[in-house]
């Protein structure tokens, strides 16, 4: 496992951690975005990436305290639009 595979939020596929995460940014400027293979949060609008979801879109679709089980399966339809872009 290379260091960027451990780093979070620096990994090719998006996770329940990350959508928690950015639930917990509570800005709604907060992102996620796919950027060189790697999904992450970004909080500029200039930062380069594919947008996957902002906060507000996700609080919309799954409320501001979600189960596991909730966020596990945004992030799987999340992971379906990746492999759709073909990223």
């Amino acid at each position: 496992m290379t260091s960027d595979e451990q780093t979070p939020g620096t990994h090719p596929q998006v996770t329940a951690e990350d959508l928690r995460m950015l639930l917990d940014a509570g800005s709604p400027g907060t992102r996620l975005v796919l950027s060189e293979g790697r999904v992450r949060l970004a909080t500029d609008s200039g930062e380069d990436g594919l947008e996957l979801i902002r906060r507000p879109e996700l609080a919309d679709r799954i409320g501001n305290h979600p189960d596991q089980h909730e966020l596990a399966e945004q992030a799987e339809l999340l992971n379906t639009l990746i492999r759709l872009q073909g990223a």
